[in-house]
């Protein structure tokens, strides 16, 4: 992506969150059948934010590893959007 459509996509799809990414998976755990469950279960976690945002990074880790277990071009892409996640923001916007 050029400087100026990335500059463009930060103006316009953060809308309070700190990168799209944050903000796609969220969204993919709060309207997903199969995924709110996942996001439930952490935010019952006994324990501080950070703790919760670690179990559902791994708990989410490991489905994204047995979806793409080969090493590939996607698997990389995959795994780089997936770092750039905010485990602990998308746990404190969903505790309200």
């Amino acid at each position: 992506m050029c400087k100026a459509q990335e500059q463009q996509q930060t103006n316009t799809t953060r809308k309070g969150w700190s990168n799209y990414e944050t903000k796609l998976g969220s969204l993919w755990l709060t309207n997903d059948q199969s995924n709110y469950p996942i996001l439930t279960e952490a935010l019952r976690i006994e324990g501080e934010t950070i703790d919760k945002a670690n179990w559902l990074e791994q708990h989410l880790r490991w489905q994204l590893e047995d979806e793409i277990d080969e090493s590939s071009l996607w698997q990389d892409l995959l795994n780089c959007a997936f770092d750039r996640i905010s485990w602990v923001e998308v746990i404190e916007k969903n505790l309200d």
